[in-house]
């Protein structure tokens, strides 16, 4: 009886250690972004800078996308999206407003591993079915908004 308590006991131990393991390495949480140097469409092809800008993204792991890390994305509050880890990298992508009030996207990519998200990536915000601004994002740690 005795060995069968400590086995119990032992196993419970291992589940409980899983499982925080598994959430060590959840990508929910809120992260800054920069995005900066910035090009975007005009009327004589790609060229310009726009303003630099910085924003808020908040993720909620929970595999409803279909990958073990993936879930929902929201843009400052107000823009919702999705965010899927394939591999070494994460594509997030968000339902924006474009300049002139037509639905738009904001796609934005660089690598994970392990619940965090490396700091150098791109942007490229997609309004009219055309690339509107692209340039780069920089993600703050997490937590960092």
């Amino acid at each position: 009886m005795k060995t069968l308590l400590t086995v119990a006991a032992a196993l419970s131990m291992s589940v409980w250690a899983g499982a925080a393991a598994a959430a060590s390495d959840s990508y929910t949480g809120n992260w800054k972004v920069s995005l900066t140097d910035d090009v975007y469409l005009n009327n004589t092809g790609y060229n310009g800078h726009g303003p630099n800008s910085e924003h808020c993204i908040a993720l909620t792991d929970n595999g409803s996308v279909g990958w073990l890390h993936s879930g929902f994305a929201v843009l400052d509050g107000q823009y919702d999206g999705q965010f899927s880890v394939i591999g070494p990298s994460i594509l997030i992508y968000l339902d924006t407003t474009g300049s002139g009030e037509e639905p738009a996207s904001l796609t934005l990519t660089t690598k994970a591993s392990d619940g965090h998200i490396g700091k150098n990536g791109a942007y490229d915000e997609i309004q009219g079915g055309t690339s509107y601004d692209a340039a780069d994002a920089t993600f703050g740690t997490k937590g960092s908004c």
